[in-house]
């Protein structure tokens, strides 16, 4: 796959979660876990900011997201 092709399916599932103020939760490609709210989706520069609930605000490249990982945060009990 290429990198503009897992960008855009990224984004695609990104924005249900940036538009509806959900959190979301998802991990890069080197298996590395974030959790957090969308504050800002950007589709032409591919980029994401996200307030992750440890690491606090992160800008983080469309690219480098598993788009196969994207799902809703759920805090476990």
């Amino acid at each position: 796959m290429t990198n503009d092709k897992i960008a855009n399916d990224s984004y695609r599932k990104l924005l249900y979660f940036f538009e509806n103020k959900i959190e979301v939760h998802f991990k890069d490609l080197d298996e590395i876990f974030y959790n957090g709210l969308i504050v800002d989706l950007n589709e032409k520069q591919q980029t994401l900011v996200l307030d992750e609930r440890i690491k606090g605000m992160m800008p983080i490249l469309l690219e480098f997201i598993n788009s196969d990982s994207i799902r809703q945060f759920e805090v476990r009990k």
